[in-house]
């Protein structure tokens, strides 16, 4: 008699699982996490003050870093934006972008992707500001993750060497 459980297990072992889109893994409710860095993720809080940072190319920008779980991660449209707390004034450039966020390594479905220059043409409108960053992602299929922080800016150090 036990031929019969181990053969339902052999069968069972040697479908293929019915998954999601993408990742592979179990269905979850779709997230974004706002983010910050230019090799990594990193988490900030809110309220944490972010580096305005000198560009090779002449520019300022913020570095802005997402994780989203439950999403098509190929291709997703990203948009985001920094805009003042006081008068809900944007304060950076216009930034939206097609791209595909990356696995992250032992993280099953979640996907991140960093390094997103966030320009501020005119730092001195941001500075010592408290700042709400935005950031929506949106994946092929139309479904929409947002989120949204505080933050202060501080220029900090050129990021050429």
């Amino acid at each position: 008699m036990l031929i019969r459980p181990l053969f339902a297990l052999l069968v069972l072992l040697s479908c293929d699982p019915i998954l999601p889109p993408g990742d592979g893994g179990p269905p979850v409710e779709p997230s974004l996490t706002l983010g910050t860095g230019e090799g990594r993720y990193r988490n900030f809080e809110d309220g944490e003050v972010l580096d305005i940072v000198s560009g090779c190319q002449g520019s300022q920008h913020i570095w802005i870093a997402l994780r989203a779980e439950g999403l098509d991660a190929r291709g997703t449209i990203i948009d985001v934006s920094i805009r003042r707390a006081s008068d809900d004034v944007v304060v950076s450039q216009t930034f939206r972008l097609r791209l595909s966020l990356q696995p992250v390594p032992g993280n099953l479905g979640l996907h991140e992707v960093y390094g997103l220059t966030l320009i501020i043409p005119e730092p001195e409108e941001a500075i010592g500001e408290e700042l709400i960053v935005s950031a929506i992602v949106t994946d092929r299929g139309g479904t929409e993750v947002t989120d949204e922080r505080t933050i202060g800016a501080a220029m900090g150090a050129g990021g050429c060497g």
